[in-house]
């Protein structure tokens, strides 16, 4: 059974920068969201908190433009991995996951450490296409050399989820 991990989709990071794809990531996310949903899969969302993103400040909220509901898990991070300084282990081995997909932001920084974390930790980790993204000037650049990397440790790049 996997879990989707939706990294750092916050106000902070989406309304003051324009996104590279942006119609396409969110729409992206939001239609993964609905099929680990429909599924009964486990969805666990991620805040980070830093001096930019400010634990209660609007900033620091999950953007609304994302399908999320009240009984959701949220995970509050200070690290670029997920699994660094959390209870993300704890709660996937508590629910018998070994599989993991990524997405959110920003692709080059903590959607690549999170991946290279679920790899170091021994889960099968896949990375969500059109699922990531970032505002660098050369932002596909970015997505395309991520993919590369990650793609080349182990890391499945696709949209597809595991049937029940």
């Amino acid at each position: 059974m996997p879990a989707l991990l939706v990294i750092d989709i916050q106000n902070g990071l989406t309304h003051d920068k324009k996104l590279f794809n942006e119609s396409l990531f969110f729409q992206t996310v939001n239609n993964t969201i609905k099929k680990f949903r429909t599924q009964g899969y486990t969805i666990i969302f991620f805040q980070h908190n830093n001096k930019q993103l400010v634990q209660d400040s609007n900033a620091w909220q999950i953007d609304s433009r994302i399908d999320k509901d009240h009984g959701d898990i949220i995970i509050q991070k200070f690290h670029a991995d997920a699994f660094e300084g959390t209870a993300l282990q704890d709660v996937l081995g508590r629910k018998g996951i070994r599989e993991i997909m990524v997405c959110g932001l920003v692709t080059h920084g903590c959607i690549r450490s999170t991946c290279l974390g679920g790899l170091k930790n021994h889960y099968r980790t896949g990375l969500l296409k059109g699922g990531h993204t970032n505002w660098h000037k050369n932002a596909e650049f970015k997505i395309e050399e991520t993919e590369k990397e990650l793609a080349g440790k182990g890391v499945h790049i696709g949209g597809d989820i595991p049937e029940k």
